[in-house]
C-alpha cells in the first residue's frame, strides 16, 4: 500500500521544523554583534525606566536567550531526525505502525520542546501519525477460495 499522505504531511513537517533552526541560526549569529547588543541595552534600558525595576545585566540576558535558542535548535533537529526515521519506516510499508507512534509522540514533545515555534509542524506530524496509524493496510486475498 502507498503511504504517500503520510510521506508528503511528514515532509511537510520536517520543512516547518526547519523554521526554528532558522530562527535561531539567525540569533545565534546576531549574538556576537556589538549592534545587536547595543540596541538591547537600549531596549532593556527603556524598559527598566517605564517600570522602575532593578538593571538586568545585558551579558547575562544574551548568555540565556542564547542557550534557549540553542534548546529550540537541538529539539527542532530531533525532531527532523524523527521524521526521516518515520518516513524511512513508511517507505514500502515495512513499519506504519511504529512510524505513526513516533510522528504522533515527535508531535506532541517537540511542540514544546521548541517553545510553540514549531505548531504548525507538530500538527502535520499529528495528521500524519493518525494517518499511519488508522490506515489498513490491503491484505493479499486468495483467489482459489472465493464464497461457496
Amino acid at each position: 500500500m502507498k503511504r504517500t499522505a503520510e510521506i508528503v504531511l511528514t515532509v511537510i513537517g520536517i520543512v516547518l521544523y526547519g523554521l526554528p533552526i532558522l530562527l535561531s541560526g539567525i540569533f545565534l549569529s546576531n549574538k556576537d554583534n556589538p549592534q545587536f547588543r547595543q540596541e538591547l541595552e537600549n531596549i532593556m534600558n527603556s524598559s527598566q525606566e517605564m517600570e522602575g525595576s532593578g538593571t538586568i545585566n545585558v551579558n547575562q540576558m544574551l548568555d540565556a536567550m542564547g542557550t534557549f535558542t540553542l534548546v529550540v535548535m537541538i529539539a527542532a533537529l530531533v525532531a527532523i531526525a524523527l521524521g526521516i526515521l518515520s518516513i524511512v519506516f513508511l517507505k514500502g510499508d515495512k513499519k506504519p505502525k511504529a512510524a505513526g507512534i513516533i510522528l504522533i509522540v515527535t508531535a506532541i514533545i517537540m511542540t514544546f520542546g521548541t517553545v510553540g515555534l514549531g505548531i504548525f509542524a507538530g500538527v502535520a506530524y499529528l495528521i500524519a501519525g493518525i494517518v499511519a496509524l488508522v490506515r489498513k493496510s490491503k491484505k493479499p486475498t486468495d483467489s482459489s477460495i472465493e464464497s461457496y
